[in-house]
């Protein structure tokens, strides 16, 4: 069953031709009429509850009979007009019961997804932050060894110009084998050095931008979560709408 018309309206319709009935000058063709009228505008021409009404028969060709039958039709009238009160009454009781229960669904619905959404911004909070870290932890790391490489310049100048006025004196050939020895010694030392630095500052680097690209992708992932969550919220919105517009 349909309500083409507010259920209040369809009452108030359908009182008016109850109450139709007992007046005097009651034309059972007219009233009939507008009767099936009515019915077709609140319930619609696929519903067959006008032919219920056509069906009623007020007058007899006997004239003995004629007041009796006239009775009988009143009183099949009013219980057939009493029945689709009744059920205009039940069925919009039903439906706003469905109603009711949709928009309790739909509002925890939209509650939950309220909640996630605030889940994944607070672990997109969480992942930009030590995303940053890492960037600042690898800035403060390539400053460090930037020091570093300009202080073991200034060291290796410094040492060679002391040890230029220690062995200046020396005699040639002890400082000639002197001088041999400590660049073999300085240039190993440099270059085991610098090795060292290097691999450990690339090693480093390539962790650090590891865990940035894997930052990266768990980031992508929780907007795309967002954007899904968004989504799925405007829906519930829209078809909580539909329901309010349907009461």
């Amino acid at each position: 069953m349909q309500l083409k018309v507010r259920k209040e309206k369809a009452i108030e319709i359908l009182e008016k031709r109850k109450k139709e009935i007992d007046e005097p000058g009651f034309d059972p063709k007219v009233w009939k009429h507008k009767t099936e009228d009515n019915l077709k505008e609140i319930f619609g021409g696929l519903d067959f509850k006008w032919t219920q009404i056509d069906g009623i028969n007020f007058n007899s060709s006997f004239t003995d009979l004629s007041a009796s039958v006239l009775a009988t039709g009143k009183l099949q009238a009013r219980k057939y007009l009493n029945s689709y009160i009744e059920q205009i009454i039940e069925f919009t009781e039903i439906q706003d019961s469905i109603v009711e229960e949709n928009e309790r669904y739909f509002e925890q619905e939209n509650k939950t997804l309220k909640s996630q959404m605030m889940d994944v911004v607070s672990s997109s909070n969480t992942i930009l932050e030590d995303r940053n870290e890492l960037l600042s932890d690898i800035n403060a790391k390539s400053v460090e060894i930037k020091s570093l490489k300009e202080n073991t310049v200034q060291l290796n100048k410094i040492t060679l110009n002391k040890l230029l006025g220690l062995i200046k004196n020396l005699p040639i050939g002890q400082t000639i084998g002197l001088f041999t020895t400590l660049f073999g010694i300085i240039g190993f030392s440099f270059w085991l050095g610098k090795t060292i630095k290097e691999n450990s500052f690339l090693k480093s680097e390539f962790e650090l931008q590891t865990k940035i690209n894997k930052l990266n992708s768990d980031k992508e992932k929780l907007d795309s979560n967002i954007y899904k969550l968004e989504a799925e919220n405007n829906n519930l919105k829209q078809e909580i709408e539909v329901f309010k517009n349907k009461e």
